[in-house]
């Protein structure tokens, strides 16, 4: 399995793949309903990405993506950035990676696994944007 790189790698893919999410109105307006923030803390490298769907960002959007944020989460996320990557390529079975430890969460899996029914159409984007900067080798 491969993982990321480097931390800016992890940002420009995250930072282009989020940029496209926000384009699917339906998905981010289910999201948006949810108010929930999540934080995923990523090792190798170390990252830390928070997604705010409970306050505005700058521009007045919810659904804000904001990396080593101080927003207290309602959910948080541990996994290494190997298993990131197979989670956002929609190929990760989260509740065997959380069996096996490759996954932690705290806050309320309730509320996370509510987040996964909503995020499945932000698994097609993903791959596409490791095909556009060329990141082949990542994808699954």
């Amino acid at each position: 399995m491969t993982g990321f790189e480097s931390k800016e790698q992890f940002l420009e893919v995250f930072n282009r793949f989020w940029a496209k999410a926000k384009e699917q109105t339906e998905v981010m307006e289910k999201l948006a309903k949810s108010q929930v923030v999540v934080r995923f803390d990523i090792e190798d490298p170390e990252v830390h990405m928070t997604i705010n769907f409970r306050d505005p960002g700058p521009d007045g959007e919810i659904g804000t993506l904001t990396f080593d944020s101080d927003v207290e989460p309602e959910i948080s996320v541990w996994s290494k950035s190997e298993i990131t990557n197979k989670f956002w390529q929609g190929k990760l079975n989260t509740t065997v990676a959380m069996a096996r430890g490759q996954v932690k969460l705290d806050g309320s899996v309730a509320k996370a696994l509510g987040l996964l029914s909503k995020i499945k159409p932000l698994y097609d984007i993903y791959p596409t944007i490791l095909k556009e900067m060329g990141l082949d080798s990542m994808m699954l």
